[in-house]
């Protein structure tokens, strides 16, 4: 990706929106793939494979060692240079790193999980099952990265977001035309099973192309570097979804299963105003690498600004939504949940969003300037204290005090991280990043023309 290939502001918008639009998809997707999967189960069975599903998940994160960010930082980095010796140099590393530790990941799971457990009989093969998921669903998350970071940015989203989801759903559905119940472990496998082979064309282009353009050993400070930032973007990469599901079995613990189980769903439901900014930012983060090193630093002023007032007005419209229907759209998961209190619970955690959108792509920008351990150092210390809080807020104001706990931290850690994004770099990824730069005053000199 050399300067030529900067891509106009208004492309951007463009992949960023269809991006947009693949990850409703998938959040969709992923409902129903479990509603199909609860339909072909039976009650016992269902929350069998919603838990396999829930560990392959958290231990992925872990799993792939920071490695997908890892491309996405230092691919367009070099290759924007020219030195796609040095990028393909990266890939190969990232790619042996990467399946190294799936390996570990999968052996540790299996031998943590080698005890049987009583009243549970189908527990070892649901081990070896979960197992496969979380081989899979890392290895899928690091083809993604990968051919995003080479410029392909639907060839790397759609065959998780969209093909697995899809092809996974219509194999329940014919499963349960043929078998009364399926069982825990063969939903477990069926799943894994199928995501392989969704992402395999992507493993064949990735290893065909990594292996076939000019690769060579990285420089005495290349490696430092890469060495040097592993380990900040591993933790920055994990600890976020990891912190996540902590969030929910803290609140489970104090409040017990039923409250959790409205909270959880009220924050899925937030998620949704979310997912504009995170489209954007499938198609900014090559962009943000690429123009970044090559001291274009305005440019990526101009993509953070743009980013940032594109989400936030989305994650707007999103919260008059939930302060207007948001009782009735607690109620499509179930009629309990359409109380005053939950929907108290989802306007705090809108809040919540509304100011982490506000701040833009921070997290994004800060993983792929050189400031991954800032961010780490950031993570740890609000998370830390916000996981603290939470817990006494819960206590003292049950649902209400645990959505101001959850909404606090991420508002907390956000603005937190643009302001130092804008101290270190100079770039402020917020929305008042885009109001003071030249884009909102030509838009301002366009409507004072007008008036």
């Amino acid at each position: 990706m050399s300067k030529g290939d900067r891509l106009p502001i208004r492309t951007l918008l463009g992949h960023g929106a269809a991006a947009g639009v693949i990850k409703l998809a998938s959040a969709s997707l992923t409902f129903l793939l479990f509603v199909a999967a609860a339909v072909v189960t039976d009650e016992r069975q269902f929350g069998l494979f919603s838990t396999a599903y829930a560990g392959a998940s958290l231990v992925s994160f872990f799993s792939i060692v920071g490695q997908h960010a890892v491309v996405m930082r230092f691919w367009p980095q070099y290759a924007g240079v020219g030195d796609i010796a040095s990028a393909n140099g990266v890939m190969a590393r990232a790619i042996r790193l990467t399946i190294f530790g799936l390996s570990v990941s999968t052996l540790l799971v299996l031998v943590v999980g080698m005890p049987s457990v009583e009243g549970v009989p189908e527990w070892r093969p649901l081990v070896f099952a979960t197992a496969t998921l979380t081989f899979a669903l890392g290895w899928s998350e690091f083809t993604a990265c990968a051919l995003r970071a080479r410029g392909n940015l639907f060839g790397g989203l759609s065959p998780r977001d969209i093909t697995w989801r899809v092809v996974t759903i219509v194999a329940f559905a014919i499963s349960g035309l043929f078998a009364a119940s399926l069982s825990a472990v063969a939903a477990t496998m069926l799943a894994a099973g199928l995501l392989l082979l969704c992402v395999l064309p992507q493993t064949v282009v990735l290893l065909r192309d990594t292996r076939r353009e000019p690769r060579g050993p990285l420089t005495k400070p290349q490696e430092a570097e890469f060495k040097a930032v592993t380990l900040s973007l591993w933790g920055v990469t994990a600890l976020p979804p990891a912190l996540a599901q902590a969030s929910t079995l803290l609140v489970a613990a104090i409040l017990g299963p039923e409250a959790a189980g409205g909270i959880f769903v009220a924050d899925r439901i937030m998620r949704l105003a979310v997912l504009a900014l995170n489209g954007i930012n499938q198609a900014l983060a090559p962009q943000i690498s690429g123009t970044f090193h090559r001291g274009e630093r305005e440019h990526v002023q101009r993509l953070t600004g743009f980013a940032a007032i594109g989400g936030f007005a989305l994650a707007l419209a999103m919260f008059i939504v939930f302060v207007l229907f948001g009782r009735p759209i607690l109620a499509i998961f179930d009629p309990a949940y359409a109380t005053g209190t939950l929907h108290g619970v989802l306007i705090i955690l809108g809040l919540g969003a509304l100011i982490g959108t506000a701040c833009g792509p921070t997290e994004l920008t800060m993983q792929l300037t050189g400031l991954q351990k800032e961010l780490f150092r950031t993570l740890i210390a609000v998370n830390t204290l916000g996981l603290a809080a939470m817990a006494g807020l819960t206590l003292s104001l049950g649902p209400i005090g645990a959505a101001l706990g959850m909404a606090g931290t991420m508002a907390v850690w956000c603005v937190t991280g643009a302001a130092t994004t804008r101290r270190r770099i100079g770039i402020d990824p917020s929305i008042f990043g885009f109001f003071a730069g030249q884009d909102a005053a030509a838009v301002r000199l366009i409507l004072k023309g007008r008036s």
